[in-house]
Protein backbone atom coordinates (compact mmCIF):
# COMPACT_ATOMS: atom_id res chain seq x y z
CA UNK A 1 0.00 0.00 0.00
CA UNK A 2 1.55 3.80 -0.51
CA UNK A 3 1.09 5.76 2.32
CA UNK A 4 -1.57 8.38 1.88
CA UNK A 5 -0.33 11.71 0.91
CA UNK A 6 -1.68 14.96 3.28
CA UNK A 7 -2.60 17.91 1.29
CA UNK A 8 -1.14 21.10 2.54
CA UNK A 9 -3.99 22.89 4.35
CA UNK A 10 -3.85 27.22 3.98
CA UNK A 11 -1.61 27.68 7.04
CA UNK A 12 0.37 24.78 6.23
CA UNK A 13 3.91 26.62 6.01
CA UNK A 14 6.67 28.80 8.05
CA UNK A 15 5.29 32.15 9.37
CA UNK A 16 8.78 33.43 10.05
CA UNK A 17 10.60 31.97 7.19
CA UNK A 18 7.51 33.99 5.12
CA UNK A 19 8.27 36.96 6.98
CA UNK A 20 11.77 36.65 6.67
CA UNK A 21 11.83 36.81 2.86
CA UNK A 22 9.02 39.12 2.55
CA UNK A 23 11.51 41.75 4.39
CA UNK A 24 14.28 40.81 2.38
CA UNK A 25 12.17 41.63 -0.85
CA UNK A 26 10.90 44.86 0.53
CA UNK A 27 14.20 46.37 1.70
CA UNK A 28 15.49 45.38 -1.92
CA UNK A 29 12.34 47.09 -3.33
CA UNK A 30 12.82 50.23 -0.87
CA UNK A 31 16.44 50.40 -2.12
CA UNK A 32 16.45 50.04 -5.87
CA UNK A 33 13.13 52.70 -5.51
CA UNK A 34 16.21 54.92 -4.16
CA UNK A 35 17.69 54.98 -7.91
CA UNK A 36 14.15 55.90 -9.80
CA UNK A 37 13.10 58.39 -10.78
CA UNK A 38 10.30 59.64 -8.64
CA UNK A 39 6.90 59.30 -10.12
CA UNK A 40 8.21 57.65 -12.72
CA UNK A 41 5.93 54.81 -13.94
CA UNK A 42 8.75 52.07 -13.04
CA UNK A 43 8.79 54.01 -9.25
CA UNK A 44 5.13 53.53 -9.09
CA UNK A 45 4.96 49.57 -9.39
CA UNK A 46 7.62 49.77 -7.01
CA UNK A 47 5.84 51.20 -4.54
CA UNK A 48 3.04 49.01 -5.44
CA UNK A 49 4.79 45.90 -4.58
CA UNK A 50 5.96 47.58 -1.09
CA UNK A 51 2.69 47.91 -0.72
CA UNK A 52 1.28 44.43 -1.46
CA UNK A 53 4.22 42.85 1.34
CA UNK A 54 3.32 45.81 3.75
CA UNK A 55 -0.31 44.38 3.11
CA UNK A 56 1.22 40.47 3.08
CA UNK A 57 2.10 40.97 6.15
CA UNK A 58 -0.64 42.95 7.98
CA UNK A 59 -2.89 39.62 6.84
CA UNK A 60 -0.10 36.99 8.36
CA UNK A 61 0.93 39.08 11.91
CA UNK A 62 -2.32 41.29 12.72
CA UNK A 63 0.09 44.92 12.23
CA UNK A 64 -1.00 47.41 9.86
CA UNK A 65 2.86 48.27 10.65
CA UNK A 66 5.25 45.56 10.80
CA UNK A 67 8.08 46.05 8.45
CA UNK A 68 8.39 50.13 9.70
CA UNK A 69 11.14 50.91 11.85
CA UNK A 70 10.32 51.96 15.58
CA UNK A 71 11.59 54.95 17.52
CA UNK A 72 15.16 54.15 18.87
CA UNK A 73 14.83 52.94 22.90
CA UNK A 74 10.66 51.79 22.52
CA UNK A 75 10.31 48.36 23.57
CA UNK A 76 8.90 45.59 21.59
CA UNK A 77 5.52 46.05 20.03
CA UNK A 78 4.76 50.01 21.34
CA UNK A 79 4.09 50.80 17.47
CA UNK A 80 1.38 53.24 17.24
CA UNK A 81 -0.96 51.39 15.95
CA UNK A 82 -3.39 53.13 13.74
CA UNK A 83 -7.32 52.39 13.54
Amino acid sequence: MAAERRSKGPRDFDRDLLLEALARARNAMVDAQRAMRPKSGLSRSADAVISEIDEFAFVLTGEKSHFHARAHGSPPGSAKKTA
